[in-house]
C-alpha cells in the first residue's frame, strides 16, 4: 500500500482540480455544472480514504457498481438514439 501513495496523492490532485474548478464555474456561470462539483468531493473524500483497508474494499466494490451503471446507461442510450426508422 505504501507504493501506491503517490497514485493516490496525484488522484487527489485531480479530484481538489475538479473540485475548484466546479466551484469557479457555478459561481460564475451557472447551476448546472453542480453536479461534477458534488462527484469531484464524493471522488476527493474516496480517494483520500484508499490508504485505509477498509475503505479500500469498500471503494472497490462501488467501482464494480458504477462500472455496471455506466455500461448500462450507454447500452440503453444507444438503443435509444439509434432506433431503426
Amino acid at each position: 500500500m505504501n507504493k501506491e501513495r503517490d497514485l493516490i496523492i496525484l488522484t487527489s490532485f485531480i479530484a481538489i482540480g475538479i473540485f475548484v474548478l466546479g466551484t469557479v464555474v457555478s459561481l460564475l456561470q451557472s447551476i448546472q455544472i453542480l453536479p461534477i462539483l458534488i462527484l469531484g468531493i464524493i471522488f476527493l473524500i474516496l480517494i483520500l480514504l484508499q490508504v485505509y483497508s477498509k475503505f479500500n474494499h469498500i471503494t472497490e466494490n462501488f467501482e464494480k457498481i458504477v462500472f455496471f451503471v455506466t455500461l448500462f446507461s450507454i447500452i440503453i442510450s444507444f438503443i435509444y438514439l439509434y432506433e431503426a426508422i
